[in-house]
């Protein structure tokens, strides 16, 4: 995993417990970036036998999650979209997020979201509010 900051992710966001419960396994962790994949499991398809868009929204929501809180302090979801532009039934997908306004109190990150084969399969966008948190040291709950 990539990260060149001085803020360790895993101390920011490595205590997601949802995260770590479907999987996420994070590829990148720098400012305004992030790469975060998913393997297609039995665990997260739907009853059509393809990736669960709500494990598809997770993924790219924790992608964002991590480039924007890298990206200037603690920061929190305030909006977000997903376009679903194919299904994916096997193999790995890999949410590359990337912080397009880094603002002093609203963030916006774009999430691309492929296949194994390369194919764009989802896009995300999100906004995200800087906060003040109590004990800032550990990151968001």
């Amino acid at each position: 995993m990539s990260s060149s900051n001085g803020n360790d992710w895993a101390k920011i966001m490595g205590r997601d417990a949802y995260a770590i419960l479907t999987g996420l396994e994070v590829l990148r962790a720098d400012p305004g970036l992030a790469e975060v994949r998913l393997a297609v499991t039995p665990q997260v398809v739907n009853g059509h036998g393809s990736l669960h868009g709500g494990a598809l929204f997770t993924l790219a929501d924790y992608a964002a999650a991590i480039a924007a809180n890298l990206n200037g302090g603690p920061s929190v979801a305030a909006n977000a979209t997903i376009s679903y532009l194919k299904p994916v039934r096997e193999g790995w997908v890999t949410a590359k997020a990337i912080t397009v306004r880094n603002g002093r109190r609203m963030k916006v990150q774009r999430v691309d979201v492929f296949d194994s084969q390369g194919e764009l399969c989802a896009i995300f966008q999100c906004g995200a509010m800087t906060v003040s948190l109590p004990n800032s040291g550990g990151g968001p709950a």
